[in-house]
């Protein structure tokens, strides 16, 4: 028997709503254009949804400012209600805890980082994050769910990922939702930095550790196990060092922060970049051979999957140019096919707020979380879309 969902009882305009509604906690804010291109929905369709929402004050009309190169008047943009309630994003990276917090038209409303040790007990990095969300949240009614980025290489991960759950989830009572803290900042940069244009995205992020997401017809694509985008467990060099993973030649051996900086004789990422200013041979030629076999990763990854666009990511990115040149070279020289002179290869925008934002991301993709404000005055109607 076929298994029958909440979504198939409804009537065709609730389903016609619940689509627009989670078109918009998706994106944030669009016109009504873009929401008919978005949903497939009739432009007439659109214009009735849409009326009924707003009358129901699940959509509102965003306040954002648009630049538009066309003429004529601007089309007006919509988006949920956010009324007071927020979404928390966390970060537990190697090295920094980040919090930030966002409503749900995607409007940042506040940060916090602090750098730590390698070696910090998570005890106080939980006790980081909880003081950060205490001072951001200042009403925590109003919270509606956390979204938690962990190292995917750390030791007894699955029993930190539990704590982390449980902490934030007891303390806050609201959802709490934990992925790999590198494939949440490429669905960050997919959502609102260098690859927010992109329909299909290879996100690298080459920090202490090595890792990535893919994102294929706008869906990231997490794999059977769900460690699609490891791609710094990729193999380069059969014989060559061993990984942290204790299997040889991977690529993060390589390209790892802090084998590119050891290799380089450099203190810091600053300390590379100015060797790179000022063509220190050394740093030159460890930053190429970097950029070569990341280059050639993605060149077979491109090969496969036919992607058409990168994002570099991490502290090893901003190192800028060099290093994507290096990158773009050797994709252009391995991948198959016509359309690597076409590939777009961008550094990642977003900065340290990239895996929290991700966290953010992740709630908002998430449909078994209400987002939606209810209305004080909704029919028994409007409670089919109270889910958005």
């Amino acid at each position: 028997m076929a298994k029958t969902t909440l979504r198939s009882q409804r009537s065709p305009r609730a389903q016609h709503e619940a689509q627009v509604l989670d078109l918009l906690r998706v994106q944030g804010s669009a016109s009504r254009a873009q929401i008919a291109a978005g949903t497939g929905l009739s432009r007439a369709t659109i214009s009735a949804i849409t009326a009924n929402l707003r009358r129901s004050g699940l959509i509102v009309r965003s306040d954002a400012v648009v630049e538009t190169s066309g003429v004529g008047r601007t089309p007006e943009r919509l988006t949920l209600n956010p009324g007071s309630r927020v979404i928390v994003g966390v970060e537990f990276s190697h090295t920094r805890v980040t919090v930030v917090v966002c409503d749900v038209t995607h409007r940042v409303l506040g940060s916090r980082v602090r750098e730590h040790n390698h070696d910090e007990p998570w005890e106080r990095r939980l006790a980081t994050a909880i003081g950060f969300i205490d001072a951001l949240v200042v009403t925590p009614l109003t919270l509606i769910a956390i979204g938690s980025g962990v190292p995917g290489a750390i030791s007894e991960r699955p029993r930190v990922v539990e704590r982390v759950e449980r902490c934030l989830g007891d303390r806050y009572r609201v959802p709490v939702r934990v992925e790999n803290n590198a494939r949440l900042a490429g669905l960050a940069e997919f959502s609102w930095g260098a690859g927010r244009d992109m329909p299909d995205l290879v996100y690298l992020r080459l920090s202490e550790g090595v890792g990535g997401l893919l994102i294929v017809d706008d869906e990231p694509r997490l794999g059977n196990t769900g460690s699609a985008g490891e791609f710094g467990h990729v193999c380069v060099d059969p014989n060559g060092p061993v990984c942290r993973c204790a299997n040889r030649g991977c690529l993060e051996a390589y390209v790892g922060l802090g084998a590119v900086l050891a290799r380089a004789g450099a203190a810091s990422v600053g300390d590379l970049t100015e060797a790179l200013d000022r063509a220190e041979p050394r740093a030159l030629a460890v930053t190429t051979d970097a950029g070569a076999r990341i280059g050639l990763v993605l060149a077979n990854t491109c090969s496969i999957l036919d992607i058409s666009s990168v994002v570099l990511g991490g502290a090893l990115a901003q190192v800028g140019d060099r290093l994507v040149r290096a990158v773009r070279q050797m994709v252009v020289r391995h991948a198959h096919g016509g359309g690597t002179e076409r590939l777009q290869i961008r550094t990642a925008e977003l900065g340290n707020l990239d895996g929290a934002l991700g966290g953010v991301a992740l709630v908002l993709r998430d449909r078994s979380i209400p987002v939606g404000r209810r209305s004080t005055s909704r029919s028994a109607h409007d409670e089919n879309v109270l889910t958005a």
